[in-house]
């Protein structure tokens, strides 16, 4: 067996795969929807804070102009996430500790304070509240913005954005944002799978309706109602190949059942002549040597005949199994017209007292010679046997340029062929007398054996409607079973 023949279909869970590569999709998306909200609205913030921050130093420049005090410019410039440190000439810090270098103590050992004497670490507090012991100053968040302006007096005024609010409301949002994609996700899931499930309950159908047909349901079908869509062209194919196969089952009991029937039949056709094989041998050794001469000879024709009868009938079995085997036929060039004259001529000299008539011009086809000498020897010894004394027996050639093939028909006065009978002549065994007369009938093969022979070389043998005798009709095609060949110009 070839690897071809060998390899495995892969067969993936088709579920999984479309539940997985939506959920992928649908997670892609909501990962962009969210880094888009955290930038948007992080960009929105941190805009918002940046126009606070230009407000305040406008607002400082004012005051330091104004000759505002460091206490006013704390007390002034100080809340909305803006945080104010105002250093003196002589070093004194006042304003948000948050803001003094990491182990930076207050001048003179003082803790700052805030406006209005508040701590400057929670610029809220009233004035004169203390300080919590332990809790240290929050420094600005690392994306501050921080812009210094120098006073007339020689004092430092800085002022920073504390971008913490921002940083912790776009973390709270990315928390919310995060349980949101995971909600979103799980309930994708089920309504993927839903959707999945429904949308493949075709396949579901196909899966139930072949384990019907092995059940013995033979008949069963899908008949999608629309045959053009994916599952609908899957489920048309499918029916077509349960067709194809009820079909071929079928065939196979018709020919099994065909096969039956023939061999009961041959085995009746060849009892007939073995039991007068044996009743005639019997008879000459009773006779012994005394017997008459004259009956004696005619006893020994008797066996003689009856031995060629089984003969004859065993060999057409052996031409039909051959036929059903494939036969290999010989093509080479040969003149149909020649070959149906030389039968016709054959035909005249063995019965005399018909009329035979052969004609028709030259007709070359690729053909095997003795298989269409075969074919038109049988036609001609079944219309010899079916046409009255005085009847006529007329082979005619004709060759068919449009459609590249040669004819030739046998056509026999006498008993028309019934319409029901014109395909069962060809059935093997088949007589259609009542009385299954072996002299004047034959055996029934002939005609199946020429149809087969025809078939083999890609034409055909068939009885069209006569209401003055029987005709039948041998087609060839020009160019032969192996495609080569052609017309004469």
């Amino acid at each position: 067996m070839s690897a071809a023949a060998q390899a495995r279909t892969a067969t993936p869970s088709l579920r999984r795969r479309v539940t997985a590569a939506v959920l992928g999709v649908v997670a892609v998306l909501l990962v962009l929807v969210v880094v888009l909200v955290d930038v948007l609205l992080g960009a929105r913030l941190e805009s918002d804070l940046d126009s606070r921050l230009r407000d305040r130093v406008v607002q400082a420049q004012q005051l330091i102009a104004a000759g505002a005090t460091p206490e006013e410019l704390v007390t002034g410039l100080s809340g909305q996430q803006i945080r104010i440190k105002v250093t003196t000439a002589d070093g004194e810090v006042m304003g948000d500790p948050g803001l003094n270098p990491p182990g930076t103590p207050p001048p003179g050992g003082r803790r700052d304070r805030g406006p209005g004497g508040g701590r400057a670490d929670d610029p809220s507090s009233p004035p004169g509240a203390p300080v919590p012991v332990g809790r240290p100053p929050v420094p600005p968040d690392t994306g501050s913005r921080t812009v210094t302006l120098d006073a007339a007096d020689g004092a430092k005024v800085e002022l920073v954005a504390d971008a913490s609010d921002v940083t912790q409301v776009r973390n709270g949002l990315r928390a919310v944002l995060a349980g949101s994609v995971l909600l979103t996700l799980l309930v994708a899931l089920g309504a993927v799978s839903f959707v999945v499930r429904t949308a493949l309950r075709p396949l579901d159908r196909m899966t139930a309706l072949a384990g019907r047909i092995t059940a013995g349901e033979r008949d069963a079908r899908l008949r999608p109602d629309r045959p053009h869509t994916d599952l609908g062209s899957a489920a048309a194919a499918m029916d077509g190949m349960l067709d194809a196969l009820t079909d071929a089952e079928r065939r196979s009991r018709e020919e099994a059942e065909r096969t039956r029937v023939f061999l009961a039949d041959a085995a009746h056709e060849l009892r007939t002549p073995l039991s007068g094989i044996t009743a005639v041998a019997e008879t000459l050794e009773r006779s012994g040597p005394d017997a008459d001469p004259a009956r004696r000879t005619r006893r020994l024709e008797l066996l003689l005949g009856e031995t060629r009868r089984a003969g004859r009938l065993v060999t057409d079995m052996l031409d039909l199994a051959r036929i059903d085997g494939g036969t290999a036929v010989a093509p080479r060039e040969v003149d149909v017209a020649g070959i149906a004259r030389a039968e016709a001529e054959r035909a005249a000299v063995l019965a005399p007292g018909l009329t035979v008539d052969g004609r028709g011009e030259p007709a070359a086809v690729r053909a095997d010679p003795q298989a269409v000498s075969r074919i038109l020897a049988n036609l001609l010894d079944n219309a010899r046997r079916h046409t009255p004394d005085g009847g006529r027996i007329e082979v005619v050639t004709r060759t068919d340029r449009t459609a590249g093939t040669v004819s030739v028909s046998v056509r026999n006065t006498g008993t028309p062929i019934a319409d029901g009978d014109r395909e069962r002549v060809f059935d093997r065994l088949v007589r259609l007398q009542d009385a299954r007369d072996r002299d004047s009938g034959g055996a029934g093969l002939g005609l199946a054996i020429a149809r087969g022979l025809a078939r083999a070389h890609g034409g055909d043998l068939t009885c069209p409607p006569d209401d003055d005798g029987a005709t039948f009709v041998l087609t060839l095609p020009v160019t032969g079973p192996d495609g080569t060949g052609g017309l004469p110009s």
